[in-house]
Formats: structure tokens, sequence, C-alpha cells
């Protein structure tokens, strides 16, 4: 028994093996192409972390994209307060077209509708509080970008 210990204790410290945590399982459960649906892929440079004024992350936001049907959807994905229900949002805009967004208190992620967007630019946001709603994160991109289809 102590030996098994000892090796466990070992591979722990060296990284070669590690038990999930909960909070880890949780988000696994929650990637941006489960969320947004079959056929949605991850934009290029549609990926943005949510941060605090202070640089603290508190979860993901990604711009995704169905060349089949030619939309798009955003997924805020929180990565701090797992479980617990706080202020999450999610925002996509469509240069010429629509606009969706969410935001509610969530648990794990909040998505925006699947907008018309071929050969359109858009613009996205994620953003998370704290369940105080005291502190936000965000992330997400201002200018117009992602144009070609």
């Amino acid at each position: 028994m102590l030996t098994r210990t000892v090796i466990a204790a070992a591979l722990v410290a060296a990284g070669i093996a590690t038990i999930p945590s909960s909070a880890y399982a949780a988000t696994a459960r929650y990637t941006p192409e489960r969320i947004c649906g079959p056929g949605f892929h991850r934009v290029k440079d549609g990926h943005r972390a949510m941060k605090t004024r202070d640089g603290a992350v508190f979860g993901h936001v990604y711009l995704m994209y169905s060349k089949r049907s030619g939309k798009n959807c955003v997924a805020a994905i929180k990565t701090a307060y797992l479980g617990t229900r706080s202020v999450t949002g999610a925002y996509l805009e469509v240069r010429g077209g629509g606009r969706s967004e969410d935001v509610q208190k969530y648990r794990y992620y909040a998505e925006t509708g699947h907008l018309a967007g071929a050969w359109k630019c858009v613009r996205y946001a994620g953003w998370t509080r704290d369940p105080g709603n005291r502190v936000e994160a965000w992330g997400g991109r201002e200018s117009w970008g992602n144009c070609k289809g």
C-alpha cells in the first residue's frame, strides 16, 4: 500500500498522472462546437479570453462559423465560478445584418443565436461576472473582422 501511494505521489508530482477535477469535467462538456451545434467550427482569430481589469481570466469567448449554413454563432464559456449562477453574456453583430445577444445568470455558458454572415464582417464579445456582481471579465473584438465568408 505504501509503495502505491509513493508511486502515485511521484507520478502526480511529475505531472504524468492527474485526477481531473469536477470543474475540469464540467468545462470539458461545454465546447464551442457542442454549444453552437453540428457544422460549426472555430474561426481564425475568433477566440479571446474573458479578462477582468486586473487580468484574471474568468472564461473564453469563441466566434464560430458554419460554411454549410453561412451562419455565425458566439459561445462565451465560463472557467471561473463554474456551476454557480452569475451574469454571463454573449454578443454577435453582423455588419449590415442582425444582432444577437444572450445575457442571463448562467452556470456554464451563454450563446448567441445563429446569424447569417457569409461574406459579411462581424464583431463579437463575451463576458461574465462574479456571483456578487462586482467584477466583470470581458473578451471579444470591437472592430469588424472575419469578412471573407
